[in-house]
């Protein structure tokens, strides 16, 4: 390491530690983690960041949940006995003794019908509402019995609602007394910890809920640092100031041959996608012509090379590899020629054209090698760079003239967890590309009630070759999930690298 190196390290370092200043002094039964932003929406049915979904699955009970581990397999939560009965059917008893916090009693089968009757609410307009999507209602049998009724079969129930975010149960009486819905503040929690603090941008403290009845968490304290820049994170792990954090991609290599001391790094594939997307109805990229002329001139592999070191492979499209209707066939070859003849075409000789895109280091990298590349045939791009929780809230803010935008999303191992983003319905939600087609619209429906392996698979394939026709989508990487922690710690995490906090155990 140079001298201007080991300066610029320890500057890294200072600020680092100036940042956690004002965060509460460790404790011995307690456990420090980094999140990407800090949490914005605790609402299941509104939730947006990662960040949210990690304290979601923490201090709300669910049926079932994903094990902690390298398999994606799921096993019971709150349920004491969960049965699909037939595919329009499932039957569920709760455990008994499940405690709310604030004297909201016991968790019953009224609460799981609230739970997930409200996401079909349209006066509610919860943008997650296709989770739920073929629910017809939820009968209580009993305080802790209740069947779930289906208008269809639903094949994702098992794999990217019941375990997910979709499948969190919240207080009836509670979210009522609140109006129907809340945000950062719900009225009643009942999973494995509860919110005793929150500093907003500082830190999140969970403390162990004793009204929970299944397992005890091993750590009675959990301590959640938002670190935006996974570059900073590292230099924070590095500093002590947290156990577990992610990583950059592009420090993977160098990680790997210069561990820090006691230290465990994992790499996992995930079902997430990172692309650049172009909004369709935005007047500067209307022209169908346009955007496809984009999609030529954009550098895939070199944004893989330069900004992730070459270490993910290219993207096919929507669909990760491991998941049913994952294509194989590969994205065109970048076409500069190609590029330049479509906006001459188009009778444009310059553009100018804004990227929004979140200030980490990678994805800032990839911005400006979209940048380079796009200036290649005529096309401006000013980059836009934003903190977590004011990226994510671009939708609202600018809308429709949001004009191109580098983004990656979650997924849990189901497409169609990923495709309901895309519907017409989610324009300005969550489809920033205003992506709107309505053979696409009937194949995610036919797709959600198809449980034949074969024929549904066939569906996500022509629903990603409809997407790619749109030339709204600049496919790009399924990242890796790239975290880094304390061999001290045996870590819960899922198989694509979220945490799972009450799965979280000092090592043996």
């Amino acid at each position: 390491m140079t001298k201007l190196n080991i300066i610029g390290k320890f500057y890294q370092v200072l600020a680092v530690c100036v940042a956690v200043l004002g965060i509460s002094a460790a404790h011995a039964d307690e456990i420090r983690l980094q999140t990407p932003s800090d949490f914005g929406q605790l609402d299941p049915a509104f939730w947006q960041s990662g960040a949210d979904q990690t304290i979601i699955d923490a201090i709300y009970p669910k049926l079932i949940e994903f094990k902690s581990g390298k398999n994606w397999e799921w096993e019971l939560s709150a349920a004491e006995s969960i049965e699909q009965v037939d595919p329009l059917t499932i039957k569920f008893t709760l455990k008994k003794g499940l405690m709310w916090t604030g004297n909201y009693g016991e968790v019953t089968a009224e609460d799981v019908e609230y739970s997930f009757e409200r996401y079909t609410d349209e006066d509610l307009a919860a943008p997650n509402s296709g989770d739920w999507a073929p629910l017809k209602d939820v009968e209580v049998v009993d305080k802790y019995s209740g069947i779930i009724h289906f208008n269809e079969p639903f094949a994702p129930v098992w794999w990217s609602t019941l375990p997910y975010t979709g499948g969190a149960i919240i207080s009836k009486a509670a979210t009522e007394a609140l109006g129907g819905k809340f945000t950062t503040e719900p009225g009643a929690t009942a999973g494995p910890y509860k919110i005793e603090r929150w500093d907003q941008g500082q830190q999140t403290v969970l403390v162990a809920h004793d009204g929970w009845n299944g397992k005890k968490p091993a750590y009675d304290r959990v301590v959640l640092i938002p670190i935006n820049d996974a570059k900073s994170a590292e230099v924070a792990f590095e500093a002590g100031q947290i156990d577990v954090s992610t990583v950059a991609v592009s420090s993977v290599p160098e990680l790997q041959s210069n561990m820090p001391a006691n230290s465990i790094l994992e790499v996992r594939p995930t079902a997430g996608y990172f692309w650049l997307g172009l909004n369709a109805d935005n007047p500067s990229l209307k022209d169908l012509r346009v955007r496809q002329a984009i999609t030529k001139a954009v550098d895939v592999d070199a944004i893989i090379e330069g900004a992730y070191f070459g270490i993910p492979e290219r993207s096919t499209g929507l669909v990760a590899p491991g998941l049913i209707g994952y294509s194989e066939e590969q994205q065109p070859a970048r076409d500069l020629d190609g590029a330049r003849a479509l906006l001459a075409e188009a009778g444009i000789n310059s553009l100018d054209l804004e990227l929004e895109l979140q200030n980490s280091t990678d994805e800032q990298t990839a911005g400006l090698i979209i940048q380079a590349n796009l200036a290649e045939i005529g096309i401006n791009v000013q980059l836009n760079t934003h903190e977590g929780g004011t990226f994510w809230s671009l939708g609202d803010e600018k809308g429709v003239d949001m004009q191109m935008t580098l983004k990656s999303y979650v997924s849990p191992p189901d497409p169609a967890w990923s495709t309901q983003w895309f519907l017409a319905g989610q324009a300005g939600i969550w489809n920033w590309e205003w992506f709107k087609n309505e053979e696409y619209e009937k194949l995610h429906y036919a797709a959600i009630s198809e449980t034949d392996f074969d024929k549904r698979a066939k569906i996500y394939h022509d629903m990603q070759d409809l997407m790619d026709a749109s030339h709204s989508f600049v496919w790009l990487i399924h990242p890796p999930a790239t975290v880094i922690y304390k061999d001290s710690i045996n870590a819960g995490l899922l198989p694509n690298g979220d945490y799972k906090l009450h799965a979280f155990a000092p090592a043996s």
